[in-house]
């Protein structure tokens, strides 16, 4: 039976988690793989770390950069670490093996959800949108406008879902540059740059809502939310297996009212052969420390336990679901 890797230190201590109590851990050290270090995924590893701590003193669970969910899919079913952090659409891909993956990778089950509120935040600066007539995705379809679009760099989801929303509305990168504009790929620091030194009209990228890097663009210029319509909406979900959420029309001063829009969820994600009994262990501690992961940063306060099993990407692992339904979550 494969269980999660054991660390070893100097002394012996206890027996394998196999014959052991579930209430019991030795000095066992987690690898969890999340993304590049400092970003909201590392402080999500510090959060899962202190709840383990919190119901196992002697358990560690250590942050391993990655490149992401794409690659955390490998790692994780290799067994090269513990558990990772991917976004439903990268599992659904995974389990599909379309790309970046050669063939499905079968192997991966959820155990918790993190956040379902990645919000899909399309903008366009006014000055662009006054000059041009831009409102809406239609618009820009049919005024073809040579629109220096700036989305997020290959291998980060946030990626294939701009591109998935210009497909639904009939667009592609080909038909914007022969417009006369452009598509530049940034991670979501160089894209506020860009956007700063006037060199983007637009830009397509998920984030939590009032992260500080839309506050610095939109303390930088006036800038206009572009909707995306229920029909876009649905299809973009159905196509990736993402979610949908509705940002607060308070939440902005460019916005009038609530604004209807796509989501990304982020989970942990453990190897298939995983001990039911060691999945276990681990989502009852998330469960009943919670608030050890809501504190890692203010958006995390809208983690609740009902939010830890919304997700219908790919299955997930019979010690989790053990947890939850003990919880009366599932």
């Amino acid at each position: 039976m494969l269980g999660i890797r054991k660390v070893i230190k100097t002394v012996v201590v206890g027996t394998c988690i196999g014959l052991a109590s579930v209430n019991v851990v030795a000095k066992d050290n987690y690898i969890l793989a999340g993304a590049s270090p400092g970003g909201l995924w590392s402080l999500l590893g510090a959060g899962v770390d202190k709840a383990m701590r919190a119901s196992y003193p002697n358990a560690t669970v250590t942050y391993q950069t990655s490149g992401g969910g794409f690659a955390n899919a490998v790692q994780v079913a290799s067994q090269k670490v513990d558990f990772g952090i991917m976004h439903d659409a990268e599992a659904k891909i995974a389990a599909k093996g379309t790309d970046p993956y050669k063939a499905p990778v079968t192997n991966l089950r959820a155990m918790a959800v993190m956040y379902n509120f990645g919000a899909f935040q399309p903008m366009v600066t006014k000055d662009f949108a006054d000059k041009y007539g831009i409102s809406s995705y239609e618009d820009l379809k049919s005024k073809k406008p040579p629109v220096r679009l700036i989305i997020n760099k290959r291998g980060i989801i946030a990626h294939n879902q701009a591109l998935e929303v210009l497909a639904a509305y009939g667009i592609t990168v080909s038909d914007i540059e022969s417009w006369g504009g452009s598509v530049q790929y940034s991670g979501s620091k160089g894209i506020v740059e860009l956007m700063k030194n006037r060199q983007g009209d637009m830009v397509m990228n998920n984030l939590f809502v009032g992260h500080s890097s839309i506050r610095d663009m939109l303390n930088s210029m006036p800038m206009v939310m572009m909707p995306v319509s229920q029909a876009v909406r649905d299809r973009v979900s159905s196509a990736m297996g993402t979610g949908q959420m509705v940002i607060p029309g308070k939440a902005y001063d460019i916005l009038s009212d609530d604004y209807p829009t796509l989501a990304l969820t982020a989970m942990l994600v453990v190897n298939s052969g995983t001990s039911d009994d060691e999945v276990y262990k681990v989502t009852k501690a998330l469960i009943n420390n919670i608030s050890e992961i809501q504190g890692v940063h203010k958006a995390m306060r809208a983690l609740n336990p009902e939010m830890m099993v919304k997700q219908n990407a790919i299955p997930f692992h019979p010690g989790a679901v053990k947890a939850y339904k003990e919880a009366g979550l599932m």
